[in-house]
């Protein structure tokens, strides 16, 4: 991270009026003369965050101030931004042997052991989970990385079910389900387990529980909803233990 010149003084508050007609009022951080020359002549050259810590200004308070001044960053600035954030991954990544492991060799022991470390803190409440600090301190950043995990999930969730359809091997542990149901029944099969009917795990054409719906004294039954089912092709049956 490249060097610059401290903060002059201190961030400080000020009231100014708001809402749509100006008659309530609130406070926002305003800067004096010295600090907005020293953040005109910083910003195009140095990542936020580095100016982020050297200033004591949030991510949203500082694009703010970036956007009422007409900021953006220089393409000089951005070059030496890619080239000092590249430096840095480098670094971290051959400390915690993530090039070996390219190279078909496993990662480091001071890599599994941080690892390790890292979600025993977070199962404990010691460290807070990366995802939801990405969600509060960048939520488009991290609106996008969900889009795109959720189109990898479904994509291989996609090409999971042809390897079942034609027989090949599995190649993760998702949950294939390979029997269809219409709209129909699929929303009889969610009420019915509202109500408290019992449904088998295996709904396939070989198991023969595909339509078959159970009632014990715990079941909220209804002669109507009974009725609709049976219409819709199931079968109620007692449950037998």
């Amino acid at each position: 991270m490249k060097k610059i010149e401290p903060f002059p003084g201190t961030i400080t508050m000020q009231t100014v009026p708001s809402g749509r007609n100006m008659a309530g009022i609130t406070k926002k951080i305003v800067l004096n003369e010295a600090q907005t020359a020293w953040l005109r002549k910083w910003f195009p050259e140095i990542e936020n965050s580095c100016i982020m810590q050297a200033s004591g200004l949030s991510h949203s308070t500082l694009h703010r101030f970036a956007r009422e001044m007409g900021l953006q960053k220089s393409e000089k600035g951005l070059q030496g931004i890619k080239r000092r954030q590249a430096a840095q991954v480098k670094k971290v990544c051959k400390r915690n042997g993530y090039y070996a492991s390219l190279k078909g060799k496993q990662p480091s022991d001071a890599c599994k052991r941080a690892t390790a470390q890292m979600w025993q803190e977070i199962r404990e409440g010691k460290r807070e989970h990366p995802a939801r600090i990405m969600a509060r301190e960048n939520p488009k950043k991290y609106r996008q990385w969900m889009q795109r995990k959720s189109q990898s999930r479904k994509e291989a969730h996609r090409k999971e079910i042809l390897r079942v359809t034609y027989g090949l091997d599995r190649k993760t542990k998702l949950h294939i389900v390979m029997c269809k149901y219409t709209k129909s029944q699929t929303s009889h099969r969610y009420n019915a387990l509202r109500r408290g009917y019992i449904l088998m795990t295996d709904c396939s054409e070989q198991g023969g529980e595909r339509y078959n719906i159970y009632y014990d004294k715990d079941t909220e039954r209804a002669e109507i909803f009974e009725r609709n089912l049976i219409a819709d092709g199931f079968h109620i049956k007692e449950w037998k233990e």
